[in-house]
């Protein structure tokens, strides 16, 4: 009796294991995209460069570089400016050559190549997302609460885009954190006193909340939570099996072992518009630094 319990118990956990294989690696699937122009990229063995692409109107809205230390569990995170000077042939109006208009003329694929150009790196992986993405996430993960700065007045009726809040008011709902994500100044002006690198300084801030949110309780079950949002407003180049392979290699990443960078530079107005400019030799100097092989 005892023996053919154990069979039983066994048979069934296996069934388990299987069904659970298949859901993960179906959802992972979904989000997988091939482009044309690109072969499957080899697992590399000691680090892995990602490109995350937040998209708004068809720009690259929050573009940031992830380079994961397989071997000592870190990862660090650079986010480049959107208005980041980035002159391409072919495209001669000022407000082409900033970074973020890449991605409509290009798509996903080529914004990787451009900060692949920019920082001087191979990026092995993108994920691209709407902010369709980030409030349905932070929704389904029952909030993140995170405290207003400043004052925000601040209204785009063409982008239907209106966020009104005020200093130290608390805000969890995914459509408020959205708005936090995207303000970094006022209609009447007033604003972050460093412009976007401010807007930046509060996207690592969400990001941070939403990674040790993700974390407590059930893993199991806060994945299973944002299975739809992410099924349906995420795509990556990734394939599945790669996808598997990192989820199960960065299981034992704290919030610790996470650190934030911003692309060093200053702005600038040139041709009537104001951009970011990338300070190369100190670029170089970060790149090196976390890219370069620990003994």
């Amino acid at each position: 009796m005892k023996k053919r319990f154990i069979k039983i118990f066994l048979i069934t956990f296996l069934i388990g294991i299987l069904f659970i294989y298949i859901f993960i690696y179906k959802f992972l699937n979904e989000i997988s995209v091939k482009p044309n122009d690109e072969e499957d990229v080899k697992i590399p063995k000691g680090r892995v460069n990602v490109l995350v692409i937040g998209v708004a109107n068809k720009l690259s809205d929050t573009l940031m570089f992830l380079s994961y230390d397989m071997k000592e569990n870190n990862i660090d995170i650079i986010s480049i400016p959107r208005d980041t000077y980035f002159p391409r042939k072919g495209y001669n109006a000022a407000a082409q050559k900033k970074i973020n208009a890449v991605f409509g003329s290009e798509g996903a694929g080529g914004t990787k190549k451009a900060v692949e150009i920019l920082l001087n790196t191979d990026i092995h992986y993108y994920f691209e997302f709407d902010y369709k993405a980030v409030t349905s996430i932070v929704d389904a993960i029952g909030g993140i609460k995170v405290e207003v700065p400043h004052n925000m007045d601040y209204d785009d009726p063409v982008d239907k885009l209106h966020i009104h809040f005020k200093k130290g008011q608390i805000v969890e709902k995914g459509e408020d954190i959205i708005k936090l994500l995207r303000w970094r100044k006022n209609n009447k002006g007033g604003g972050y006193k460093n412009g976007d690198l401010g807007r930046i300084e509060m996207q690592q801030h969400i990001i941070k909340l939403g990674y040790d949110k993700m974390l407590e309780g059930n893993i199991v079950s806060n994945f299973l939570k944002i299975h739809d949002p992410i099924k349906d407003n995420v795509k990556s180049n990734m394939t599945p099996n790669q996808m598997m392979y990192f989820i199960k290699k960065s299981n034992n990443i704290k919030n610790g072992n996470i650190e934030f960078h911003t692309i060093p530079g200053s702005p600038k107005t040139m041709e009537g518009l104001s951009f970011f400019v990338v300070d190369k030799d100190r670029l170089e100097e970060e790149i090196n630094l976390i890219t370069s092989e620990k003994d």
